[in-house]
């Protein structure tokens, strides 16, 4: 988790870009990318992604590309 100005926190897990936003009295809000997820208590947000950071090897994961599912069947019977 890096800390920028302002209260502003940023987090990079799984390929997603986290924002935690302190907003004082031990409360902050929680952007994945732009999108508003909601509130929180800091102290446990920032417990738990220090946690994750520290466990998971984060850099090499990458997003699932969805596909289409195309079974293919034997007709030869």
């Amino acid at each position: 988790m890096i800390r920028l100005g302002n209260g502003l926190y940023i987090c990079h897990l799984n390929g997603y870009l986290l924002k935690v936003v302190y907003k004082g009295n031990n409360e902050c809000e929680i952007y994945l990318g732009d999108e508003y997820q909601g509130n929180a208590p800091f102290d446990y947000v920032k417990k738990k992604l220090n946690f994750i950071e520290k466990r998971w090897n984060t850099s090499k994961l990458t997003h699932y590309k969805f596909r289409e599912f195309q079974p293919t069947l034997d007709y030869s019977i």
